[in-house]
């Protein structure tokens, strides 16, 4: 996707920096925005809202982003962020989006766990307490002044400020973490309880439909289900079926499909011995060149350097 569309377009945005590994920007709207089509990309993004409301859209579930909460999305999920109904557009958003190829050494520096675990052990929303929202405040502030003293040459050396920003950011995914635990570790202790994450999903009205409609089609991916048959499980036309399922995810049904056969294979290549035919199969592609076509579009590897290589995969969504 094109990389303007990564963050925020330029009329709103307040602030942008970007240093090897990292890309950071903050943004004011006082107007309408909806994030355009496909979104997903190799690094961890964390999003942070200030003030205002926001909708986001990761993987299956639509969650309401309220100030006093993060969500981190871990690398390779689809997501995309809409205006809430019913509220203002205002809102004030700080995003960073963090690369393998730094945080990983820097999280294990810093006694977290390394990239892939962090993501898939923290990702989700966490909303901090008073005195975390503070300190997330304070850090995002040193974060901004540092790049300000940058520019007003005063800092020493580009090594230094990159070295202090690293820093910053590790702070905010250590303090992510600690109130991402705290919920999940309350939940456990409390049969019943709703951490903040499940508290913020959207249950209502068309997100639900499309929850459910995600959730369907991850349950079949092995199976060729046609746009009608999906349309006539759910009691929806075809054509009102596919708008709202692009309005809400960014994505047709039928790309959504072949996204998750291909992480479904991604996750059988790692995993699994089983032979690239039978995993083409399983996945619902049909035939084992169809298969290797679709994702070495969607990967830029085969099947086969994928299951040699997986660390290095860049899941790339193009026009299919």
């Amino acid at each position: 996707m094109a990389d303007e569309n990564l963050h925020n377009a330029r009329l709103e945005l307040v602030f942008e920096k970007r240093i090897p590994g990292l890309r950071v920007s903050e943004a004011v709207r006082h107007q309408k925005f909806i994030m355009k089509n496909r979104h997903f990309h190799e690094t961890i993004e964390m999003h942070f809202i200030i003030y205002g409301q926001r909708l986001l859209f990761v993987d299956q579930e639509t969650y309401r982003m309220v100030p006093h909460t993060c969500m981190m999305v871990n690398h390779n999920l689809i997501h995309k962020t809409s205006t809430a109904p019913n509220m203002p557009p205002d809102h004030h958003n700080f995003i960073l989006q963090l690369d393998r190829s730094v945080f990983d050494k820097k999280f294990r520096e810093f006694g977290l766990k390394g990239f892939d675990e962090f993501g898939n052990l923290y990702g989700g929303l966490a909303r901090f307490n008073d005195t975390e929202w503070q300190l997330v405040l304070s850090v995002i502030d040193a974060f901004k002044a540092a790049c300000e003293d940058e520019r007003n040459g005063i800092t020493s050396s580009m090594e230094d400020l990159h070295s202090f920003l690293y820093l910053q950011t590790v702070e905010l995914a250590g303090i992510f973490a600690k109130s991402r635990r705290r919920d999940l570790q309350s939940k456990l202790k409390e049969k019943g309880i709703e951490t903040a994450e499940q508290q913020s999903v959207v249950k209502t009205g068309i997100h639900q439909k499309v929850h459910d409609i995600a959730m369907f089609l991850q349950g079949h991916t092995g199976e060729n289900v046609t746009l009608d048959e999906i349309a006539k499980q759910f009691y929806m036309s075809k054509s009102y079926l596919t708008r709202v399922f692009r309005n809400i995810t960014g994505f047709s049904v039928i790309e959504y499909i072949t996204y998750i056969r291909v992480r479904k294979a991604q996750q059988l290549l790692i995993d699994s011995d089983t032979s690239i035919t039978d995993i083409a199969e399983i996945c619902g592609f049909g035939n084992v060149t169809y298969f290797e076509k679709v994702f070495k579009q969607m990967t830029g590897q085969t099947p086969g350097q994928y299951r040699k290589n997986p660390e290095r995969t860049k899941l790339i969504l193009k026009k299919l």
